[in-house]
């Protein structure tokens, strides 16, 4: 049977998902973690940056590989975290609470903040479109993402860096 949709009418989901992966999350984690260390002149904020990314990243692992051995052990509830927006939602808090303050101009600062959140939701639409994830496990991914990023913060202006 033919169909009249063009070979790249789907590709905008695909691609999506490529830009919020763990590489390319890792990428540019690393590339804003050398930014926050030539902007403060500090290399222990950089490594944190970089520690809070890949430890969500662990903590992801963690919660899906224990979700899958309860569900194989007869427990009929199973929530994947996503990772695609977990490393989103921790890039944008990252972008949001130590980048945005050094923007001098308001209409920059809306901007950030208007695109960040677009992007989430592009992120969020694009799992969900190609069905690599449940809404609850957008919305585990999200509350996971939030929780670790508070914990973090606490150990960060606890430790004072």
């Amino acid at each position: 049977m033919l169909t009249m949709r063009s070979s790249g009418q789907n590709q905008f989901y695909p691609i999506v998902s490529f830009f919020s992966n763990f590489a390319s999350t890792s990428v540019l984690i690393i590339i804003i973690a050398f930014a926050i260390w030539q902007y403060f002149q500090r290399i222990v904020n950089a490594v944190w940056v970089i520690f809070v990314h890949f430890s969500s990243m662990l903590l992801a692992l963690l919660i899906n590989w224990i979700s899958q051995e309860l569900h194989l052990n007869g427990y009929p509830a199973l929530v994947l975290i996503n990772e695609h927006v977990l490393a989103t939602v921790i890039i944008i808090l990252i972008v949001l609470t130590i980048i945005l303050p050094t923007l001098v101009d308001q209409e920059v600062q809306l901007l950030t903040i208007l695109l960040a959140f677009l992007w989430l939701g592009v992120v969020i639409t694009a799992q969900l479109y190609e069905g690599k994830s449940s809404f609850t496990g957008m919305l585990a991914s999200l509350l996971v993402a939030l929780v670790w990023w508070e914990i973090m913060r606490i150990i960060y202006f606890i430790r004072n860096f």
